[in-house]
């Protein structure tokens, strides 16, 4: 949760409660993926498969471990486990100003959709969500 809380701004209210977590990670074929460096935790994954797809739902690097190739590696191992799953495709969406967009589009994600205004900040600017797919196994 330490990881999550320095990773979300309050601003967008993207930041899920242990509870969300808890519950999330009670259903068929949710994963948790830890990074860390020595004994901290620096990064995470959260995903859910269904079928031959699957959503990644959440992913964090805590500030001081960004733009250190930790976001790269947790996808990169997220990939790697949605193969050998036989994961056919993978989705996922993200708050338009967000710069972890660039991240996806390296690793071979392509923009797939929009929502408008989906995201409200709290100064009540809205933002729109873009989905993203990774086609895997074809």
């Amino acid at each position: 949760m330490n990881v999550m809380n320095l990773s979300f701004s309050e601003a967008f209210g993207e930041r899920w409660n242990i509870h969300q977590c808890r519950s999330m990670l009670t259903l068929p074929k949710a994963a948790l993926q830890i990074a860390y460096h020595l004994d901290t935790p620096c990064g995470f994954t959260i995903s859910r498969a269904v079928a031959d797809e699957m959503e990644l739902l959440m992913i964090a690097v805590t500030p001081s471990y960004q733009n250190h190739g930790i976001g790269r590696l947790l996808l990169r191992s997220l990939l790697e486990n949605a193969e050998l799953g036989q994961i056919n495709k993978i989705f996922l969406e993200v708050r338009s100003n967000n710069p972890a967009q660039n991240l996806y589009k390296k690793m071979g994600f392509e923009k797939s959709g929009i929502r408008k205004s989906y995201y409200t900040g709290l100064d009540k600017v809205k933002y729109d969500a873009i989905t993203y797919t990774k086609i895997i196994i074809t």
